[in-house]
C-alpha cells in the first residue's frame, strides 16, 4: 500500500480538511442539561429539530402550518411544540 502525498491546493482536502475541522469543534461545544432548559425550550427540544433546520423554506413551511391551523388538523401537543420551537429558533 502507497502513501500518496497531499496537494494543499487540491479543493477536495481543503473540503474534507474544513468538514473535519467544523466537526471537531462541534463536538467540543457545550450541551445544556434538558433539565436547565426553560419550559418552552424544553417543548421545542421534543421536536427534535435544529432550531435553523425550517428556514431555508420558512414562507412555505408558515402557509402550511397557518392551514393546518385553521383546519384544525393538528394536535394540542404538537401545536404547543411548534409554537414553543418557533419562539426559540426566533420566529414569528
Amino acid at each position: 500500500m502507497s502513501i500518496r502525498r497531499v496537494d494543499a491546493s487540491d479543493k477536495h482536502y481543503v473540503a474534507q480538511k474544513f468538514r473535519y475541522d467544523v466537526a471537531s469543534v462541534l463536538s467540543t461545544a457545550a450541551v445544556p442539561e434538558f433539565e436547565s432548559l426553560t419550559e418552552t425550550e424544553r417543548s421545542a427540544a421534543t421536536i427534535g429539530v435544529a432550531p435553523d433546520a425550517l428556514k431555508p423554506i420558512s414562507w412555505l413551511n408558515q402557509g402550511h402550518y397557518g392551514e393546518l391551523l385553521k383546519s384544525n388538523s393538528l394536535s394540542g401537543r404538537l401545536t404547543q411544540q411548534i409554537e414553543s420551537f418557533k419562539v426559540v429558533a426566533g420566529g414569528n
